[in-house]
């Protein structure tokens, strides 16, 4: 039976707040944000740090308890904006592999 919901997307988005780590492909340098929700093809983050449309992050979420595995994927950033809190940014990212 198919699940009825409002949401036109393809896949449907788990709404979580949990701290995540992530780094410029090109660099080693790790930052952190705060995973906002998650789907099958996209991610949603916020962070202090001002990411470019089109950038590829590596991005590890870390479960808090052992039964759950760390998700490590790579994406592309397909959104940035401001948000309403100072100093922080809303990232929307492409997942494009999970390793």
């Amino acid at each position: 039976m198919p699940i009825d919901y409002e949401e036109k997307r393809d896949f449907i988005r788990m709404n979580t707040e949990h701290v995540l780590q992530f780094r410029k492909i090109s660099s080693n340098e790790i930052q952190q944000g705060v995973c906002c929700n998650l789907s099958a093809t996209g991610i949603m983050f916020t962070t202090e740090q001002e990411i470019s449309l089109g950038t590829e992050l590596a991005v590890t979420i870390t479960p808090q308890n052992s039964v759950t595995s760390p998700f490590d994927a790579t994406i592309t950033v397909v959104r940035t904006q401001t948000n309403a809190m100072p100093s922080r940014y809303t990232i929307a990212g492409r997942i494009t592999s999970i390793r």
